[in-house]
């Protein structure tokens, strides 16, 4: 993340029903500052509660904290207000796959793959999923 946490953190503190906090979260979450990005996109969701890309920041969030059941809730969510989410059928994906469902971990690949046919690693992932069914 090449943005400067610090003005991130100034502009969130200037105007708290930004959405400049989506930004910072991510920052946070790349930095490793996990517990600091949590909060930042939990205040988040309290005033933007339908905003999927929120959703999926905080289920990522969740990912690196190991908090598989709870991320995928909150991806589950993010299909529900947008059924054509990308970062959601990934990470949806992910968990399958990593929970042993190839099936479905295939279903949400192959729909994330669609659409952004140009990800090298989507189209990389659905082959390793469909092969090894």
């Amino acid at each position: 993340m090449t943005e400067d946490i610090r003005a991130l953190s100034a502009q969130y503190a200037a105007d708290p029903s930004s959405l400049v906090f989506l930004r910072l979260a991510e920052a946070l979450r790349h930095r490793g500052q996990l517990d600091a990005a949590l909060k930042v996109a939990v205040q988040g969701l309290s005033r933007y509660p339908h905003l999927p890309d929120a959703h999926d920041l905080y289920a990522r969030i969740l990912v690196d904290q190991h908090d598989y059941a709870t991320a995928f809730d909150e991806w589950d969510t993010v299909l529900r207000l947008a059924p054509q989410h990308l970062g959601a059928h990934k990470g949806i994906g992910f968990l399958y796959y990593r929970a042993g469902e190839p099936d479905h971990a295939l279903f949400h690949l192959r729909s994330a793959a669609e659409l952004d046919p140009m990800d090298e690693g989507l189209r990389l992932a659905v082959e390793r999923v469909a092969g090894g069914k």
